[in-house]
């Protein structure tokens, strides 16, 4: 009989120790997490300009395929971005935006203020390029050290705080060195996947005023949203 209550309270004290090391190792990942993401923040709030190349990869779990984009982003502090690929050019002068579609030979033209809860893929990269993060939405959780194109990178997870997030996880892996974002995941309630992958950093370049303006090219047809 003492024996089989030695061998209870020995299971209840190893159970005790287990969940104990199980919640300490949760705090120290998220903690972590909040770590790295506060200081990419800080990196990113010390910026004037950011420029990379960029692959943008987007798989639909459904239709199982996939689509690639290749092109340039350039992004000015506080408001200012352009990305430029052969599907479209997204150009922002923290005014006015400009959405131009070469295969539809349109530009769409509208106010920043109206794009500001826009949650496209574009959208949200330029926010995590001027803000760091999510930090109102999502949950930092450190993931380790992976490597991204021979780079040493820290993984962090964004895990949605709400369930019905559209976008419930976002992984960013940020180069160990410089501290800039390398490789950004966007994984959708569907289990959809975009990611975009950033090569050719440079930071600081002085960037010409007119590279945030559109000047919209003959026989291609405006649509003012304004």
């Amino acid at each position: 009989m003492m024996r089989r209550i030695h061998h209870r309270r020995s299971l209840h004290t190893f159970l005790a120790i287990l969940s104990i090391l199980l919640y300490t190792g949760t705090v120290q990942a998220d903690t972590r997490g909040s770590e790295v993401v506060a200081k990419l923040q800080k990196k990113f709030a010390d910026l004037e300009t950011l420029s990379a190349h960029f692959v943008k990869q987007h798989y639909w779990r459904v239709m199982d395929q996939h689509q690639e984009v290749k092109g340039k982003l350039l992004v000015q502090r506080p408001d200012q971005f352009r990305m430029d690929s052969d599907v479209q050019v997204v150009v922002s002068d923290g005014k006015t935006v400009w959405h131009y579609a070469p295969a539809n030979a349109q530009v769409l033209v509208s106010d920043y203020t109206a794009m500001e809860n826009d949650r496209n893929y574009e959208k949200l990269l330029f926010d995590l390029i001027f803000w760091g993060g999510y930090d109102e939405n999502y949950v930092p959780v450190y993931m380790g050290e992976e490597k991204i194109h021979r780079k040493t990178c820290y993984a962090v997870d964004l895990l949605a705080k709400k369930e019905d997030t559209y976008i419930h996880k976002i992984r960013i892996w940020i180069d160990k060195r410089l501290y800039l974002v390398r490789q950004v995941e966007y994984r959708n309630i569907h289990e959809d996947v975009t990611t975009f992958v950033l090569s050719d950093l440079k930071v600081n370049k002085k960037a010409k005023p007119d590279q945030f303006t559109f000047h919209v090219p003959s026989g291609v047809e405006l649509i003012d949203l304004r």
